[in-house]
């Protein structure tokens, strides 16, 4: 097998147990059988295995010495500091920046939120999609890719996060371009400080939802986020 037809297969194949995951065909908790996913793609285990790595690696799946691979069971914590991380991400980017985006940016983040304007629950993934790309371009502007690599570890812990937390989804959806909106109107505008605010405020507003559905009482997060920036 050629190496770019393997590393085609292998991405296939990763896509295709992602989601699985994310549809809850394969629930949190889960073990994940090596030899029945070889049956299932019908290909050897080495490519399911380089995949498994791969899913590991986004944090979807662990895997355990004597036991193997399974879902992993995100709790509200791993949401927490996933947010928390992204936030400190793209706040070190902004202040790089000194608040003065680069133009192909602010044109990248427009194009993003024209997409987010009709988006409904029966489009959930390209809800995160869209987000995630949104946010990416706040890091990637900086032209650190440390800082980018490290915010990309978190991508598939925010899609995750979203899908197995938020219950809503009718409303997450529509409530996706004026969010943004927010943060994009305080670009415009080019005070470091207040793009930093919208940021931090915006991912706030996400745990501070969460901690609502899941009736969490733990202020101490609260004063924590305030905090660490």
């Amino acid at each position: 097998m050629g190496a770019l037809l393997y590393q085609t297969l292998r991405e296939s194949i990763v896509d295709a147990i992602r989601s699985k995951i994310f549809n809850h065909e394969i629930k949190p908790g889960q073990r994940i059988v090596e030899l029945e996913l070889a049956k299932e793609f019908h290909t050897s285990r080495g490519p399911i295995r380089e995949a498994l790595r791969q899913l590991e690696n986004e944090g979807i799946i662990v895997y355990t010495r004597n036991v193997g691979c399974s879902v992993k069971e995100l709790s509200f914590q791993d949401s927490y500091e996933v947010y928390l991380l992204r936030t400190n991400y793209e706040v070190i980017s902004v202040r790089f920046l000194q608040g003065k985006l680069p133009e192909e940016s602010m044109q990248h983040l427009q194009e993003i939120l024209e997409r987010m304007k009709n988006l409904t629950a029966e489009e959930f993934d390209q809800v995160f999609e869209c987000d995630n790309e949104f946010h990416e371009e706040l890091v990637k502007m900086c032209g650190m890719p440390r800082i980018q690599k490290a915010w990309k570890e978190q991508y598939y812990g925010n899609l995750f996060a979203g899908y197995d937390l938020v219950q809503d989804k009718e409303a997450v959806a529509k409530r996706q371009y004026a969010s943004h909106k927010v943060i994009y109107d305080t670009c415009v505008a080019g005070d470091c400080e207040a793009i930093c605010k919208a940021i931090k405020d915006h991912y706030w507003r996400t745990i501070a939802g969460m901690m609502r559905e899941q009736n969490v009482d733990a202020p101490h997060l609260e004063r924590g986020w305030d905090c660490a920036f």
